[in-house]
């Protein structure tokens, strides 16, 4: 049985978390569940103790993955819960997606307060460039 990590993260806002998990789910064509205290299972199908209020089920991380989950903690902030077995595999993949959107929508929502306007492009790395300029 894989053991879960609990990954720090700098997710502040659960709004733009939701966006993001939502966006990347969606173009990855796979989907995540909400709810207080949902289970995450393990790769056999077993229960594990770990809970989590956004989970992604295993069938949709990979063969022998286990769920991975995103937990909000008292202080309202999100961390990952990823197995170690996940970790190097798509696992890990979709956990930085959801991340670096999260990053994007952050930064886009901090530029249009201050009357910026953003424009990306992502490399076929999946780097993505920002472009920050003031509204004409």
């Amino acid at each position: 049985m894989s053991k879960y990590l609990r990954v720090a993260t700098q997710i502040k806002d659960e709004q733009l978390f939701i966006q993001a998990l939502q966006e990347v789910c969606q173009e990855l064509g796979i989907e995540y569940e909400s709810g207080e205290g949902l289970a995450l299972y393990g790769w056999q199908g077993r229960r594990r103790p770990e809970t989590a209020e956004y989970v992604i089920r295993r069938h949709h991380v990979g063969r022998s993955a286990n769920d991975m989950g995103f937990h909000r903690l008292p202080d309202g902030s999100i961390e990952a819960i990823i197995s170690e077995y996940d970790q190097g595999s798509r696992g890990k993949q979709v956990l930085n997606q959801v991340m670096q959107r999260y990053a994007l929508n952050a930064v886009t929502k901090a530029a249009r307060a201050k009357g910026l306007t953003v424009t990306s492009q992502k490399s076929q790395s999946g780097e993505i460039r920002l472009q920050l300029q003031a509204y004409r």
